[in-house]
């Protein structure tokens, strides 16, 4: 059975048990927010700090494709003020029927309590054509925007705005934490800056299409996915394919998240003597991922590393 077919399974037992959701608590001091992802819901918690109460339904390491649902993501659901979601059909196959039964009109599409942070975004990879032999199917484009070096700031503006929306009281809050935020940011954006700088033009190979934001930003190459179309396993001819691409195009890393980092990837990497780098693709997919600022920069360092750069001047 399919991971969606797993998720409609487990709605469906909760609705036969007749499983009793709360009414949200309007005494509840705390805003309480939910995202679909660790990125969403930590930039909540840092943009509202004690006026919010946050949670995140990925735990971080998933596929974000088919994360698994779980009975408390309902709860948390019905309780939440502020729903944040990153859209371009990123949590399509497992959220909707969670934000049906959730049975909340506060978080409802359209109403103040719900955000696309994936509106005014501009995606790459928007298919020419809907046809599902394109595999997994994302009109709008490649979702996994979070993982642009841009893309963080454009989520916590959407955070932000979203908060003062819903809690017009707490501005005053969010608007000092958000510029907090922006200037711890400034910092990073100079070393990421310096290393990108060395990343532009190198070769790498992908698994999925997560990090094809990233290469794109800072000028790398995207040779060839071992995936043949994204949420299509690779078959042994796809895996010969990219082998001899690699061969051809000289490229020696591998990026992969950790649900993709299987033998697959690693058989390739065998044959071509590249190096695979295992990222997270969201925040909390790794311990060092604890928000979206540490992600970023352990991306960057960690490839930096891969090719070898100089992270800081030797000194003289």
């Amino acid at each position: 059975m399919s991971n969606a077919n797993l998720n409609r399974a487990l709605l469906a037992v909760l609705a036969a048990l007749g499983l009793v959701l709360a009414t949200p608590d309007a005494s509840a001091a705390d805003l309480r927010v939910v995202g679909t992802i660790p990125d969403l819901s930590t930039l909540a918690e840092e943009i509202g700090g004690d006026r919010v109460d946050t949670r995140s339904l990925s735990r971080g390491t998933e596929n974000l494709h088919s994360v698994q649902v779980r009975p408390s993501m309902l709860i948390a659901l019905n309780k939440a003020e502020l729903y944040l979601q990153m859209g371009l059909s990123m949590e399509a196959v497992w959220i909707t029927d969670l934000l049906i039964r959730a049975k909340n009109k506060r978080i409802a599409s359209g109403s103040s309590g719900f955000e696309n942070c994936s509106d005014g975004w501009e995606a790459i990879q928007v298919p020419e054509s809907l046809s599902r032999k394109g595999g997994d199917l994302h009109p709008q484009g490649n979702p996994h925007f979070n993982l642009d070096p841009l893309g963080g700031p454009h989520l916590a503006a959407k955070v932000h705005s979203a908060l003062v929306r819903v809690d017009p009281k707490g501005k005053a809050v969010y608007d000092k934490n958000y510029e907090a935020w922006k200037k711890r940011l400034a910092v990073k954006q100079e070393r990421w800056k310096k290393i990108a700088e060395g990343l532009k033009g190198k070769k790498v190979v992908v698994y999925h299409t997560e990090y094809n934001y990233f290469a794109k930003r800072v000028g790398m190459e995207v040779v060839a996915s071992i995936e043949p179309k994204p949420g299509i396993p690779p078959s042994p001819g796809d895996v010969t394919r990219v082998v001899k691409v690699m061969e051809e195009q000289g490229a020696k890393v591998i990026l992969t998240a950790a649900w993709s980092n299987n033998r697959q990837t690693n058989d390739i990497a065998r044959r071509t003597g590249a190096k695979v780098v295992e990222l997270p693709n969201q925040v909390k997919g790794a311990d060092w991922a604890t928000d979206w600022i540490a992600l970023m920069d352990g991306i960057h360092t960690r490839l930096a590393e891969a090719y070898e750069l100089e992270l800081e001047p030797k000194p003289e």
